[in-house]
Protein backbone atom coordinates (compact mmCIF):
# COMPACT_ATOMS: atom_id res chain seq x y z
CA UNK A 1 0.00 0.00 0.00
CA UNK A 2 1.78 3.09 -1.35
CA UNK A 3 -1.00 5.74 -0.82
CA UNK A 4 -0.96 7.32 2.82
CA UNK A 5 -3.55 10.23 3.48
CA UNK A 6 -2.68 12.18 6.97
CA UNK A 7 -6.00 13.95 8.49
CA UNK A 8 -5.40 16.28 11.41
CA UNK A 9 -5.72 19.87 12.87
CA UNK A 10 -1.96 19.75 13.96
CA UNK A 11 0.19 20.75 11.16
CA UNK A 12 3.59 19.66 12.87
CA UNK A 13 2.41 16.58 13.90
CA UNK A 14 0.80 16.10 10.35
CA UNK A 15 3.66 17.06 8.88
CA UNK A 16 6.49 14.82 11.01
CA UNK A 17 4.02 11.75 10.32
CA UNK A 18 4.56 12.46 6.36
CA UNK A 19 8.31 13.18 6.69
CA UNK A 20 8.50 9.79 8.12
CA UNK A 21 7.49 7.98 4.81
CA UNK A 22 8.75 10.53 2.94
CA UNK A 23 12.50 9.30 4.95
CA UNK A 24 15.21 8.58 2.17
CA UNK A 25 13.55 9.58 -0.62
CA UNK A 26 15.79 12.48 -2.35
CA UNK A 27 12.64 12.30 -5.17
CA UNK A 28 9.94 14.54 -3.79
CA UNK A 29 7.54 16.91 -5.16
CA UNK A 30 5.75 19.07 -3.13
CA UNK A 31 2.28 20.35 -4.10
CA UNK A 32 0.85 22.77 -1.36
CA UNK A 33 -2.74 23.66 -1.20
CA UNK A 34 -2.01 25.62 1.62
CA UNK A 35 -3.04 29.40 -0.68
CA UNK A 36 -5.35 27.62 -2.60
CA UNK A 37 -8.66 29.79 -1.98
CA UNK A 38 -10.71 29.76 -4.89
CA UNK A 39 -12.50 26.90 -7.21
CA UNK A 40 -9.83 27.66 -10.18
CA UNK A 41 -6.69 27.24 -7.74
CA UNK A 42 -7.57 24.18 -6.04
CA UNK A 43 -8.70 22.16 -9.50
CA UNK A 44 -5.26 23.51 -10.65
CA UNK A 45 -3.81 21.95 -8.00
CA UNK A 46 -5.80 18.55 -8.01
CA UNK A 47 -4.44 18.51 -11.86
CA UNK A 48 -0.95 18.97 -10.68
CA UNK A 49 -1.55 16.05 -8.04
CA UNK A 50 -3.22 13.80 -10.85
CA UNK A 51 -0.20 14.26 -13.11
CA UNK A 52 2.23 13.29 -10.33
CA UNK A 53 0.56 10.60 -9.27
CA UNK A 54 0.18 8.93 -13.14
CA UNK A 55 3.90 9.58 -13.81
CA UNK A 56 5.67 6.89 -12.09
CA UNK A 57 9.94 7.31 -11.66
CA UNK A 58 11.85 6.86 -14.25
CA UNK A 59 15.57 7.39 -13.18
CA UNK A 60 15.31 8.05 -10.07
CA UNK A 61 15.19 5.21 -7.65
CA UNK A 62 12.17 6.46 -5.68
CA UNK A 63 9.18 8.84 -6.01
CA UNK A 64 7.46 10.74 -3.19
CA UNK A 65 4.36 12.99 -4.02
CA UNK A 66 3.38 14.73 -1.16
CA UNK A 67 -0.08 16.94 -1.54
CA UNK A 68 0.23 18.99 1.46
CA UNK A 69 -2.59 21.31 3.35
CA UNK A 70 -5.26 20.14 1.11
CA UNK A 71 -7.93 22.21 3.31
CA UNK A 72 -10.67 21.57 0.47
CA UNK A 73 -11.26 18.09 1.49
CA UNK A 74 -14.91 16.81 2.24
CA UNK A 75 -15.68 17.46 5.69
CA UNK A 76 -12.75 21.12 5.47
CA UNK A 77 -13.93 22.09 8.88
CA UNK A 78 -17.66 23.06 8.04
CA UNK A 79 -16.67 24.84 4.93
CA UNK A 80 -18.70 23.57 1.74
CA UNK A 81 -16.22 23.05 -1.57
CA UNK A 82 -17.73 23.90 -4.66
CA UNK A 83 -19.45 21.60 -7.16
CA UNK A 84 -16.91 21.12 -9.32
CA UNK A 85 -13.81 20.49 -6.69
CA UNK A 86 -15.82 17.83 -4.82
CA UNK A 87 -16.67 16.39 -8.27
CA UNK A 88 -13.00 16.10 -9.49
CA UNK A 89 -11.86 15.25 -5.61
CA UNK A 90 -14.33 11.99 -6.06
CA UNK A 91 -13.20 11.06 -9.30
CA UNK A 92 -9.62 11.29 -8.79
CA UNK A 93 -10.19 8.83 -5.84
CA UNK A 94 -11.62 6.68 -8.08
CA UNK A 95 -8.51 6.63 -10.38
CA UNK A 96 -6.38 6.53 -7.37
CA UNK A 97 -8.20 2.99 -5.90
CA UNK A 98 -7.86 1.71 -9.47
CA UNK A 99 -4.48 2.35 -9.88
CA UNK A 100 -1.52 -0.08 -8.66
CA UNK A 101 1.51 2.24 -7.91
CA UNK A 102 5.12 0.76 -8.35
CA UNK A 103 7.12 -0.30 -5.31
CA UNK A 104 9.21 2.01 -5.24
CA UNK A 105 6.58 5.57 -5.68
CA UNK A 106 4.78 6.73 -2.90
CA UNK A 107 1.35 9.21 -2.79
CA UNK A 108 1.15 10.98 0.08
CA UNK A 109 -2.61 13.64 0.76
CA UNK A 110 -2.58 15.58 4.47
CA UNK A 111 -4.96 18.31 5.72
CA UNK A 112 -6.37 19.67 8.45
CA UNK A 113 -9.95 17.58 8.07
CA UNK A 114 -11.58 15.04 5.98
CA UNK A 115 -15.27 13.40 6.77
CA UNK A 116 -15.22 9.66 7.09
CA UNK A 117 -18.56 9.62 5.64
CA UNK A 118 -17.86 10.97 2.13
CA UNK A 119 -17.38 9.22 -1.27
CA UNK A 120 -13.88 10.47 -1.38
CA UNK A 121 -13.03 9.04 1.95
CA UNK A 122 -14.84 5.68 1.05
CA UNK A 123 -12.99 5.49 -2.36
CA UNK A 124 -9.72 6.41 -1.12
CA UNK A 125 -9.33 4.44 2.02
CA UNK A 126 -10.31 1.19 0.23
CA UNK A 127 -6.66 1.13 -0.95
CA UNK A 128 -5.14 3.96 1.39
CA UNK A 129 -3.19 3.89 5.08
CA UNK A 130 -5.14 6.31 6.38
CA UNK A 131 -3.88 8.32 9.57
CA UNK A 132 -6.24 10.75 11.69
CA UNK A 133 -5.39 12.73 14.67
CA UNK A 134 -9.03 13.20 15.63
CA UNK A 135 -9.58 16.51 17.80
CA UNK A 136 -9.25 16.39 21.86
CA UNK A 137 -11.15 17.91 24.79
CA UNK A 138 -8.40 20.60 25.81
CA UNK A 139 -7.92 18.71 29.05
CA UNK A 140 -6.74 15.94 27.05
CA UNK A 141 -4.81 17.51 24.55
CA UNK A 142 -2.97 19.18 27.34
CA UNK A 143 -2.32 15.85 29.06
CA UNK A 144 -1.11 14.15 26.14
CA UNK A 145 0.67 17.80 24.93
CA UNK A 146 2.70 17.33 28.35
CA UNK A 147 3.74 13.91 27.96
CA UNK A 148 5.01 14.64 24.67
CA UNK A 149 6.96 17.30 25.30
CA UNK A 150 8.74 15.44 27.99
CA UNK A 151 9.53 12.79 25.39
CA UNK A 152 11.19 15.40 23.41
CA UNK A 153 13.09 16.86 26.13
CA UNK A 154 14.00 13.54 27.06
CA UNK A 155 15.51 13.66 23.47
CA UNK A 156 17.31 16.42 23.66
CA UNK A 157 18.95 15.17 27.20
CA UNK A 158 16.74 17.64 29.62
CA UNK A 159 14.61 16.49 31.64
CA UNK A 160 11.76 18.53 33.38
CA UNK A 161 11.45 19.40 36.76
CA UNK A 162 7.80 17.23 38.25
CA UNK A 163 4.67 19.82 37.42
CA UNK A 164 7.17 21.68 34.68
CA UNK A 165 6.02 19.70 31.62
CA UNK A 166 2.45 20.91 32.46
CA UNK A 167 3.68 24.11 33.88
CA UNK A 168 5.54 24.79 30.17
CA UNK A 169 1.87 23.27 28.71
CA UNK A 170 -0.14 25.61 30.50
CA UNK A 171 2.16 28.48 29.13
CA UNK A 172 3.10 27.73 25.17
CA UNK A 173 -0.07 25.72 24.94
CA UNK A 174 -0.78 22.25 22.62
CA UNK A 175 0.64 22.96 19.62
CA UNK A 176 3.00 20.90 18.41
CA UNK A 177 5.43 23.30 16.13
CA UNK A 178 5.10 25.75 19.34
CA UNK A 179 5.99 23.40 21.75
CA UNK A 180 8.58 22.46 19.33
CA UNK A 181 9.92 25.78 18.85
CA UNK A 182 9.96 26.56 22.86
CA UNK A 183 11.49 23.59 23.77
CA UNK A 184 14.42 24.40 21.45
CA UNK A 185 14.73 27.73 23.25
CA UNK A 186 14.64 25.77 26.21
CA UNK A 187 17.78 23.81 25.44
CA UNK A 188 19.73 26.99 24.14
CA UNK A 189 18.78 28.29 27.09
CA UNK A 190 19.77 26.22 29.60
CA UNK A 191 23.31 24.67 27.21
CA UNK A 192 26.30 24.30 29.74
CA UNK A 193 24.13 25.21 32.81
CA UNK A 194 21.51 22.43 33.36
CA UNK A 195 19.73 19.47 32.09
CA UNK A 196 16.56 20.25 33.93
CA UNK A 197 13.98 22.36 33.20
CA UNK A 198 12.46 24.55 36.13
CA UNK A 199 9.17 25.87 36.44
CA UNK A 200 10.97 29.15 36.91
CA UNK A 201 13.36 28.55 33.20
CA UNK A 202 9.88 28.62 31.92
CA UNK A 203 8.58 31.38 33.05
CA UNK A 204 11.93 33.12 32.37
CA UNK A 205 12.19 31.89 28.87
CA UNK A 206 8.97 29.99 27.06
CA UNK A 207 6.58 32.39 25.63
CA UNK A 208 2.88 31.78 24.26
CA UNK A 209 2.47 29.73 20.89
CA UNK A 210 0.92 31.25 18.35
CA UNK A 211 -2.95 31.60 18.16
CA UNK A 212 -2.90 30.95 22.10
CA UNK A 213 -5.47 32.83 24.65
CA UNK A 214 -4.75 33.54 28.14
CA UNK A 215 -6.18 30.77 29.95
CA UNK A 216 -8.80 31.19 32.50
CA UNK A 217 -7.74 27.86 34.58
CA UNK A 218 -3.94 29.68 35.01
CA UNK A 219 -6.14 32.27 37.57
CA UNK A 220 -7.42 29.34 39.05
CA UNK A 221 -4.95 27.77 39.63
CA UNK A 222 -2.96 30.42 41.00
CA UNK A 223 -5.81 30.55 43.52
CA UNK A 224 -6.27 27.17 44.24
CA UNK A 225 -2.56 26.85 45.20
CA UNK A 226 -2.89 30.44 47.12
CA UNK A 227 0.08 31.95 45.42
CA UNK A 228 -1.26 35.81 45.04
CA UNK A 229 1.71 36.61 42.97
CA UNK A 230 0.83 34.25 40.23
CA UNK A 231 -3.34 35.03 40.91
CA UNK A 232 -2.06 38.30 40.40
CA UNK A 233 0.11 37.78 36.81
CA UNK A 234 -2.43 35.68 35.79
CA UNK A 235 -5.18 37.98 36.04
CA UNK A 236 -3.54 41.02 34.75
CA UNK A 237 -3.20 39.17 31.22
CA UNK A 238 -6.61 40.17 30.84
CA UNK A 239 -6.91 43.07 31.55
CA UNK A 240 -7.25 44.80 27.43
CA UNK A 241 -10.36 42.50 27.51
CA UNK A 242 -13.55 44.60 27.41
CA UNK A 243 -16.02 43.55 30.35
CA UNK A 244 -13.03 42.65 32.67
CA UNK A 245 -13.80 42.99 36.00
CA UNK A 246 -17.74 41.66 34.92
CA UNK A 247 -15.57 38.39 33.51
CA UNK A 248 -13.05 37.90 35.94
CA UNK A 249 -15.09 38.08 39.04
CA UNK A 250 -17.59 35.74 37.34
CA UNK A 251 -14.97 33.44 36.92
CA UNK A 252 -13.47 33.46 40.64
CA UNK A 253 -16.70 33.04 42.34
CA UNK A 254 -17.80 29.94 40.12
CA UNK A 255 -14.57 28.57 41.09
CA UNK A 256 -14.66 29.89 45.26
CA UNK A 257 -18.37 28.21 44.91
CA UNK A 258 -16.76 24.82 43.30
CA UNK A 259 -14.43 24.54 45.80
CA UNK A 260 -16.81 25.04 48.56
CA UNK A 261 -19.19 22.01 47.43
CA UNK A 262 -15.77 20.07 47.38
CA UNK A 263 -14.79 21.49 51.02
CA UNK A 264 -18.09 20.14 52.28
CA UNK A 265 -18.11 17.11 49.95
CA UNK A 266 -14.50 16.00 51.61
CA UNK A 267 -15.86 16.70 55.08
CA UNK A 268 -18.58 14.28 54.77
CA UNK A 269 -16.10 11.66 53.26
CA UNK A 270 -17.82 12.22 49.93
CA UNK A 271 -15.09 13.62 48.11
CA UNK A 272 -14.39 10.39 45.05
CA UNK A 273 -18.33 11.15 44.64
CA UNK A 274 -18.03 14.84 44.10
CA UNK A 275 -15.55 14.49 41.92
CA UNK A 276 -16.27 11.24 39.68
CA UNK A 277 -16.96 13.68 36.52
CA UNK A 278 -13.72 14.93 36.65
CA UNK A 279 -10.28 13.85 34.62
CA UNK A 280 -8.29 12.04 37.65
CA UNK A 281 -5.60 14.43 37.11
CA UNK A 282 -7.90 17.41 37.54
CA UNK A 283 -9.35 16.05 40.64
CA UNK A 284 -6.38 15.26 42.27
CA UNK A 285 -5.37 19.20 41.87
CA UNK A 286 -8.61 20.08 43.45
CA UNK A 287 -7.52 17.83 46.54
CA UNK A 288 -4.76 20.03 46.79
CA UNK A 289 -6.58 23.07 46.38
CA UNK A 290 -8.79 22.57 49.11
CA UNK A 291 -5.98 21.52 51.27
CA UNK A 292 -5.27 25.37 51.42
CA UNK A 293 -8.68 26.69 52.41
CA UNK A 294 -10.45 26.68 55.40
CA UNK A 295 -14.62 26.33 54.56
CA UNK A 296 -15.26 29.52 56.51
CA UNK A 297 -12.20 31.40 54.10
CA UNK A 298 -14.11 30.24 50.41
CA UNK A 299 -16.96 31.17 51.56
CA UNK A 300 -16.25 34.48 52.86
CA UNK A 301 -13.96 34.67 49.58
CA UNK A 302 -17.00 33.61 47.05
CA UNK A 303 -19.18 36.26 48.59
CA UNK A 304 -16.55 39.09 48.31
CA UNK A 305 -15.81 38.22 44.71
CA UNK A 306 -19.74 37.54 44.56
CA UNK A 307 -20.46 41.11 45.62
CA UNK A 308 -17.55 42.29 43.41
CA UNK A 309 -19.32 40.74 40.65
CA UNK A 310 -22.59 42.96 40.93
CA UNK A 311 -21.43 45.43 41.51
CA UNK A 312 -18.85 45.33 38.19
CA UNK A 313 -22.08 44.55 36.44
CA UNK A 314 -24.17 48.40 38.31
CA UNK A 315 -21.16 50.85 38.33
CA UNK A 316 -19.93 52.75 35.40
CA UNK A 317 -16.10 52.14 36.78
CA UNK A 318 -13.23 51.18 39.46
CA UNK A 319 -14.48 47.74 39.60
CA UNK A 320 -11.29 46.40 38.05
CA UNK A 321 -8.90 47.86 40.26
CA UNK A 322 -11.31 46.23 43.10
CA UNK A 323 -10.53 42.90 40.93
CA UNK A 324 -6.53 43.05 42.09
CA UNK A 325 -7.88 44.63 45.92
CA UNK A 326 -9.77 41.63 46.24
CA UNK A 327 -7.42 39.10 45.43
CA UNK A 328 -4.72 40.83 48.27
CA UNK A 329 -7.36 40.31 50.64
CA UNK A 330 -8.34 36.90 49.91
CA UNK A 331 -4.78 35.61 49.07
CA UNK A 332 -3.22 37.01 52.20
CA UNK A 333 -5.44 35.25 55.07
CA UNK A 334 -4.14 32.30 56.60
CA UNK A 335 -5.82 29.42 55.85
CA UNK A 336 -6.31 26.21 57.80
CA UNK A 337 -4.84 23.10 56.52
Amino acid sequence: MNVYVIIGEDDWLVGETAKKIIAGCDAVELIDSLNSSNADLQLSDLRKADASFSTPPFLDPQKVTWWKNVHFLPGGGGRQSAAEVKEALEKFARKVAAATLPDNQKFIITGPHLLKTSVFFKTISAVAEVTVFAPLKPWEAAKNAAVRVAEDAADMGLQFEKGAAEHFVSLVGVDSRSLKSELDKMRNYLEGVSSTITKSDIDEVASQGVGVEPEVWAITDALGARDLEKALSAVRRFEQENGFAVFISGVIEKFFRQLVDLKVAAGKGEFDKATSSMAPFAARKMAGFIRNWSLGELRVARWRFLKLRERAVTSSGGADVLVLIELVRVCARQGAK
